[in-house]
């Protein structure tokens, strides 16, 4: 078998593991309870199995993973099939190189900071405060959509050294959104990780021009000029 499909289904046993970690860990009344039934019980992994069952607290996290998971994926099919083609722009330009994607997350970087300089000098004007939560509003699309781009183009990149590429795109966008999403969901690390994608997709949108291919600049302003 490819190294490289045993090497996704490896990716795809941990990512689950590390969600049913992430959610088991959060929850300390879980385990202090668990604890005590064990040193009650006889038959501890009867004991384990019982708490796990049982516990209201477990299942709700369990039901907010995957009911997360299952809305992430499901924004991305919509934005697959809304803009298939600025998509396929976005994924390319991000496959380009890590300089690249470093570029996007600095570009992600320099637009939070400009929407905190126009947030600080919104506050001068009655006018102008809706102008952040505009702003912001653009923001979080942009970076949803930016992420919803890399989970597409991990998955696709990864397929593609599987020679399994051939198949649906959503499959791709399944196989990223499932890693990045087990990545964000690691205890302490994952919401660094979560900042760390989120600004670079908003960079990758911004500076695709939300995937539409062309630079940014006046000269379609200048050619009105010279008319």
């Amino acid at each position: 078998m490819n190294r490289w499909r045993i090497l996704i289904v490896a990716l795809v046993i941990l990512a689950l593991l590390s969600m049913v970690l992430s959610a088991l860990f959060f929850d300390i009344a879980w385990w202090r309870r668990s604890l005590a039934s064990i040193g009650a019980e006889r038959a501890p992994h009867k004991a384990w199995r019982m708490a796990l069952l049982q516990d209201v607290g477990i299942r709700a996290n369990f039901a907010s993973l995957i009911a997360n998971l299952v809305t992430i994926f499901l924004f991305g099919v919509l934005i697959l099939y809304l803009v298939p083609e600025r998509v396929r722009h976005m994924a390319q330009e991000s496959s380009a190189g890590w300089q690249r994607v470093l570029r996007f997350f600095a570009v992600g970087v320099l637009i939070i900071v400009f929407l905190g300089a126009v947030g600080l000098l919104s506050l001068l004007t009655v006018q102008t405060m809706p102008l952040p939560i505009i702003l912001g509003v653009v923001f979080i699309l942009s970076a949803l959509g930016g992420m919803v781009t890399l989970a597409y183009q991990v998955g696709r990149a990864l397929l593609t050294r599987a020679e399994w590429s051939r198949r649906s795109p959503l499959l791709s966008l399944a196989l990223g959104t499932l890693i990045l999403f087990a990545l964000t969901n690691v205890p302490y690390l994952g919401g660094v990780l979560l900042i760390l994608i989120l600004l670079t997709g908003a960079g990758l949108s911004i500076a695709t021009r939300f995937g539409s291919g062309k630079s940014w600049n006046l000269l379609p302003l200048m050619e009105d000029v010279q008319v």
